[in-house]
């Protein structure tokens, strides 16, 4: 099991157990990487690593000050996520919103609506052009998902590592394609990290994948 935590050379982190190594964005790393594009795909820089480099059979991500934890309020134990993985297929937690105010009321406000737009029809486009007839009608599902009450927050996971490299195949495929025709801009940093945290919940759902949403320590 190995769980990367996210952050920076300059973040102070938790003391880390056996299972969770720090990811640094601010460092380089050897072999396949995609550090040059952490300022649009935030901790994607790291999932990308974890993937490449990564070959237990349980994986995960975290923030520097976001961590899964109990209901004592202890980060979560290798034994903890392995008898909750007997249950499930992946450990997440959930950004909360409503009915009167849902997810796409965040991207509104925040000025991220036009970019989504550009990705949902992307998505609605590119699987038609490949003929992969499995994200048929994916883009549309979407969009409503967009206008429920809650997704997964800060792209933070734990799930067997199967999992993933299917996503990550997914992801990092789609997401090449959207910058190829959005650019990648001063104007759009984070952009690919928003796109992917807003939507992780929405691929898993649509794959049919049982989510055990798990709660969080924010470290301030």
């Amino acid at each position: 099991m190995k769980i990367y935590v996210v952050g920076s050379t300059k973040n102070k982190f938790l003391p880390l157990d056996k299972i969770r190594t720090k990811f640094f964005i601010d460092k380089p790393h050897v072999g396949d990487n995609i550090d040059f594009l952490n300022p649009w795909y935030c901790e994607l820089t790291g999932l990308y690593h974890l993937w490449k480099h990564v070959e237990d059979d349980i994986v995960g991500l975290e923030h520097y000050r976001r961590y899964f934890v109990n209901s004592h309020d202890k980060i979560l134990s290798e034994s903890e996520i392995n008898e909750m993985l007997k249950t499930c297929d992946i450990i997440c937690t959930k950004a909360h919103y409503s009915k009167e105010r849902p997810v796409i009321t965040w991207l509104n406000e925040h000025g991220k609506r036009k970019d989504f737009d550009k990705y949902l029809y992307i998505l609605c486009r590119y699987f038609d052009d490949i003929g992969d007839k499995k994200y048929h009608g994916f883009g549309e599902w979407c969009k409503k998902y967009l206008f429920g009450d809650h997704h997964c927050l800060g792209n933070m996971f734990v799930c067997k590592r199967s999992l993933i490299d299917e996503y990550c195949l997914w992801l990092f495929n789609v997401l090449s394609v959207y910058d190829q025709v959005n650019g990648l801009t001063n104007a759009n940093r984070r952009i690919d990290g928003y796109l992917a945290e807003f939507l992780f919940g929405a691929w898993l759902e649509w794959n049919k994948k049982k989510i055990k949403y798990q709660q969080i320590r924010i470290v301030r």
